[in-house]
């Protein structure tokens, strides 16, 4: 789809955005749970086949699992790697390109740069252009993965870029650089603080997210 079209149901998404009302955004959030539940009933067969786990399994291990894996290791390793950009390319838009690239990467490359990474945004969320330059080092990581990431490892400062989190809250042209980052970042920081009461911006993007895939 190009850069200047919503993704389906981002329409929804706006009106989200639009509000500040924390009892709709919670709502929102609560349906990521079932939105993801769709996702994996509609997946196509190509988005299937990328990997033997489910996209259910994958979830639950990057939300539950992996984050205290980097916490204690302080890296990640190729393979997880990998298993983060099957469910990106399950969740999201697929693009089967990526899978071939992300397999070009050395483990030693990958454990070197995503500890960089993680050492710097650790060190300071305010540093999260230079993490992106890091991670950008490896082969089929851009910034879109980049944030992906991150929001494993700082949640709170870092939102994933999902396309229909950006068309909602930033509107279009959708691109993937870091200067349009940082406006998405701003925003749902802005969002955020707006809403109070613990929001972060890992909750605003699922909440977005979920607006908009549910409503397609």
């Amino acid at each position: 789809m190009a850069p200047n079209k919503l993704r389906p149901g981002v329409d929804a998404a706006i009106n989200l955005w639009k509000s500040d009302d924390p009892d709709k955004w919670e709502e929102a959030l609560n349906s990521y749970e079932g939105c993801c539940t769709a996702i994996q009933k509609s997946m196509k067969s190509a988005q299937s086949k990328l990997s033997k786990t489910l996209f259910s399994e994958d979830k639950k291990w990057i939300e539950e699992t992996l984050p205290d894996m980097i916490k204690s290791n302080r890296t990640i390793t190729l393979h997880q790697l990998d298993r983060i950009m099957v469910w990106k390319l399950r969740r999201g838009q697929f693009r089967p390109t990526l899978m071939g690239l992300i397999k070009r990467n050395s483990a030693p490359s990958v454990e070197e740069n995503s500890q960089k990474a993680i050492s710097i945004i650790k060190t300071s969320h305010k540093n999260i252009p230079e993490a992106f330059k890091c991670l950008e080092k490896l082969h089929g990581v851009g910034p879109a993965t980049a944030s992906l990431i991150l929001s494993i490892v700082a949640p709170e400062h870092v939102p994933f870029m999902s396309d229909e989190a950006m068309d909602a809250s930033i509107g279009l042209p959708r691109s993937y650089t870091a200067g349009r980052f940082e406006k998405f970042q701003k925003a749902l920081l802005s969002k955020s603080k707006k809403l109070g009461n613990g929001w972060h911006v890992g909750m605003i993007e699922k909440s977005l997210f979920a607006t908009a895939v549910l409503s397609r």
